[in-house]
């Protein structure tokens, strides 16, 4: 059997063989009858099938080489190809594994920001109120022990820290501690203004105890500065809100007795 070589068209056109000296003999007469036979068409006015023809030749043999090329190669190729594809495999399971890296990286970040941010929308009101607490518990100390002037300014401040808390209650709460203040200092219209809107506040979210109790100071405010008329009307509204039988229901009715 012969070897590709010996049958190539190069080994023809170089070898000293009588084999290959026949070959060139039959491609040159094959040539020669080629244009012999194109210059007949061509003069006969088919040169458009001379060059159809031509050109059928051409791709003839050159898909006929590419065939055989690729069957001899096609051990390499599928090499070649196997290694291209699984090159471009690991580098795409290296790129998935750093976005999934840098997706959960983001993820936990974010996720950290909002942990941070919704204990800290927690922890703020309650810090605010327990400074609160403890600004009211130290002024409410300074009134009783007669400290008007320093029970006014911790009230004051309480309120202040409660109003950034959003707190309305306690607000409420607060601005009654801080009538009671003013009113034993003298600042009598300050007070009644804070016990009316104390007493609007609560009653608006529904805290009818807290309300009668407000509207009690605001009756004692009245008999303090000389108007029993106002003092009666609010000990009177006081008591509809208070517990029947309750110790602030028995002290505002006691009180009542006294004016009336």
């Amino acid at each position: 059997m012969e070897s590709p070589a010996r049958t190539s068209l190069w080994y023809l056109l170089r070898a000293d063989s009588a084999e290959a000296q026949r070959a060139r003999r039959r491609l040159a007469v094959g040539s020669a009858f080629a244009v012999f036979l194109g210059g007949l068409l061509t003069a006969a006015g088919l040169a458009i099938v001379v060059f159809a023809t031509s050109l059928a030749v051409v791709l003839l043999v050159s898909g006929i080489s590419t065939l055989r090329a690729f069957r001899r190669n096609r051990q390499q190729l599928r090499r070649f190809g196997g290694s291209v594809l699984a090159s471009a495999n690991r580098d795409l399971h290296t790129h998935a594994r750093r976005c999934v890296h840098l997706v959960g990286a983001s993820t936990s970040h974010v996720r950290a920001s909002v942990a941070r941010w919704n204990a800290a929308r927690v922890e703020k009101p309650i810090d605010l109120q327990r400074e609160a607490l403890r600004l009211n518990a130290a002024g409410t100390r300074h009134r009783r022990s007669g400290a008007h002037a320093d029970a006014i300014e911790l009230h004051r401040k309480a309120l202040e820290v409660l109003r950034e808390a959003h707190d309305p209650h306690a607000v409420a709460l607060t601005q009654n501690n801080l009538a009671l203040a003013l009113s034993h200092v003298g600042e009598d219209q300050s007070a009644t203004q804070l016990f009316e809107q104390a007493a609007a506040a609560v009653h608006a979210l529904g805290d009818d105890e807290h309300e009668g109790r407000i509207m009690a100071n605001l009756a004692l405010a009245h008999r303090r500065h000389g108007r029993p008329e106002e003092c009666e009307h609010a000990l009177r509204l006081a008591m509809t809100k208070l517990r029947q039988g309750s110790s602030a229901y028995r002290r505002v009715e006691a009180e009542l007795t006294r004016v009336v």
